[in-house]
């Protein structure tokens, strides 16, 4: 609601953000389900499609292995045709090379 307000050309979904050093896996896909909810709700309150652009945010922790969490999100949220993607999650203490790996 606010973004659209504002005026904002590209918007981000509200979503669950977990840091990435997190061990705790069931947390992780708590917050990916969520966020997949929560891009639902976005795109229904989302008013200005014509000149804003929603993008979903993809969360999954550290897990970007084939079929993992990661993949998973982004399956869900590319079903929901976004003009754009965002990775979330990262720049809560991994080291550099999860980062890269994630990126």
């Amino acid at each position: 609601h606010h973004q659209n307000r504002i005026g904002s050309d590209i918007i981000m979904q509200l979503d669950d953000v977990v840091s990435s050093v997190n061990v705790d896996r069931q947390r992780f896909e708590t917050a990916m389900e969520r966020s997949v909810r929560w891009l639902d709700r976005c795109i229904g309150a989302h008013r200005r499609f014509e000149s804003q652009s929603l993008f979903p945010i993809i969360q999954g922790g550290l897990d970007y292995s084939e079929g993992g969490l990661r993949d998973k999100c982004l399956e869900q949220m590319i079903a929901r045709d976004s003009p754009g993607y965002a990775i979330g999650g990262m720049a809560g203490g991994e080291d550099k090379e999860s980062f890269w790996r994630v990126v």
